[in-house]
């Protein structure tokens, strides 16, 4: 979180928040189904550009920090779980999978990938739009898919 927020001015955040979210340097282990998933589950387009959608979650941040200084930590994470933003779910998300690993990706289990395929809510799945960025990779989505969208 600290990383991303202090490093905003990165020429990495002038790109889409799709193509951002897939820097290892700044969102380790996030991959092609898992960013689906986030921007999915936040309602952003995949092709906003990132440092807007970023600057806002500093923003808000502050502005949370100034009208409750005395927040102790259990409420912030509380807070957090019950609203989480973009970097919360970049934790929460690959957690879930983690969590449900047995299940999801145990080959002894000849239903896990029908478990994993039940999980996803965006990803592969019937209904949703997907355009390829421009690194060639499919972003899976709904709705609009933002302004930084390839033509």
């Amino acid at each position: 979180r600290e990383n991303v927020l202090k490093n905003l001015e990165d020429k990495a955040f002038d790109k889409p928040i799709c193509e951002a979210l897939l820097n290892q340097k700044f969102f380790n282990g996030i991959g092609n189904y898992l960013r689906a998933e986030i921007l999915y589950r936040l309602k952003i387009p995949p092709f906003e550009k990132a440092r807007t959608v970023l600057e806002a979650l500093k923003d808000q941040e502050q502005a949370r920090r100034k009208k409750n200084p005395s927040l102790t930590l259990s409420k912030k994470l509380k807070l957090m779980r019950e609203n989480p933003d973009l970097l919360e779910l970049c934790h929460t998300v690959p957690m879930e999978v983690i969590a449900a690993e047995k299940k999801l990706l145990d080959p002894d289990h000849s239903d896990n990938y029908a478990a994993f395929k039940n999980w996803l809510q965006c990803y592969l799945v019937p209904g949703m739009s997907s355009l390829r960025d421009r690194n060639g990779r499919t972003v899976w989505f709904q709705g609009e898919p933002g302004p930084m969208a390839p033509k």
